[in-house]
């Protein structure tokens, strides 16, 4: 079965109809022609970095020195986050 493309507009819409109490997630599902999952994924891409998550392409690019920090509080034995 091919993937349904869903826009962005479509899935904030889709996450605040969910994160408001106005549909459940099986629901916004059937409404999108999703699976579940997807819907379930988009609430918690959301919770975790806003809208920008449906707007951002590609893995995160990190800087050389935070890197370094993050090896050496590992090696340190700090705890993650």
């Amino acid at each position: 079965m091919p993937k349904r493309k869903v826009s962005v507009e479509d899935k904030i819409y889709a996450v605040n109809l969910y994160l408001d109490g106005k549909e459940s997630q099986r629901r916004i599902a059937d409404m999108f022609d999703v699976s579940l999952a997807s819907v379930q994924q988009w609430v918690r891409n959301y919770e975790s970095m806003g809208a920008n998550a449906f707007t951002l392409k590609g893995n995160k690019k990190y800087s050389k020195e935070l890197k370094q920090q993050a090896v050496l509080d590992y090696l340190a034995g700090y705890p993650s986050i």
